[in-house]
């Protein structure tokens, strides 16, 4: 994998994102490419000793979700948040600061790598813990909630 994999990715799906976005009803934001990517890229490969004290400067890839979300009419938006701790206080923030009616959170010990995971989802109601399970059980269970928010609007 070369060292703009990520770059271009990420940028890529912001572009599909703005294309497709207005067919959209609802907008379901999986985990970022990355949050981050190379401010200045090397049109060459840096060998080894061939500079000292490497400094490895990294620039925010757009928040496609937050963009979304602040649209005139946004699709109903769903975010997540993979956190390592103080799950509900940042779950919440990050809910707050993207102004999306619901963010399903975890944190990242309880699921990466496995084929379980452990989810809370937060919305205008409060926190509503998923337990642990099959991701594709709480997959199901994710889409079940989104379903009986939208059938109460």
């Amino acid at each position: 994998m070369n060292s703009d994999f990520f770059v271009v990715r990420a940028l890529r799906r912001g572009d599909a994102v703005k294309a497709a976005v207005d067919a959209c009803d609802i907008f379901i934001s999986v985990a970022a490419v990355a949050d981050y990517r190379v401010a200045r890229e090397s049109e060459h490969k840096i060998k080894k000793g061939e500079r000292k004290g490497l400094t490895l400067e990294l620039e925010e890839n757009p928040d496609i979700l937050a963009w979304v979300a602040s649209r005139p009419r946004p699709p109903f938006c769903v975010g997540f948040a993979a956190e390592s701790e103080s799950l509900s206080l940042h779950a919440r923030e990050k809910r707050a600061k993207k102004g999306i009616p619901l963010l399903a959170a975890n944190l990242v010990q309880e699921g990466l790598g496995g084929d379980e995971n452990v989810i809370t989802l937060f919305d205008d109601r409060g926190e509503h813990p998923l337990g642990r399970g099959a991701k594709s059980e709480l997959a199901g269970k994710l889409v079940a909630h989104i379903a009986g928010m939208l059938a109460h609007k």
